[in-house]
């Protein structure tokens, strides 16, 4: 049997994921070279995460009531942008929701730690409502 010119050539995983030419690491460069004082500046930060997510904590059970669920997302090394903070909430109707979403804001805002540590809030009605 005669090899046909349409054949279709199969290539092994690896022929098609190659590494980078000249041993290149393809993980993002360390900057730490750059900035001595960045490393001292990161180990330092999830601590101020932390605190605001505390705070944040305390400022939704105080707006929302009990029941609060919090997780925070990070994002270390960004100064203008620290992470989403996830707000699990009690939900009762919607002009209820906007009053205490307003005060919470309003109270973060003026927090001595949520005011230094830019976050995204992202509020969660909890249950959600199954359609």
């Amino acid at each position: 049997m005669r090899d046909s010119p349409l054949q279709i050539r199969t290539l092994p995983m690896d022929e098609i994921f190659r590494q980078p030419l000249g041993g290149d690491d393809p993980t993002p460069e360390s900057t730490e070279h750059l900035d001595p004082f960045l490393a001292r500046r990161i180990e330092a930060r999830p601590w101020e995460l932390r605190s605001a997510q505390w705070t944040a904590w305390v400022l939704a059970e105080i707006a929302f009531g009990e029941g609060i669920k919090v997780s925070l997302v990070g994002r270390p090394g960004y100064p203008d942008f620290r992470g989403l903070l996830y707000l699990s909430v009690p939900f009762r109707d919607l002009a209820d929701h906007n009053t205490r979403q307003s005060l919470f804001l309003n109270w973060a805002g003026r927090d001595p730690v949520l005011s230094r540590v830019p976050l995204v809030y992202v509020f969660e009605p909890n249950p959600v409502p199954v359609p």
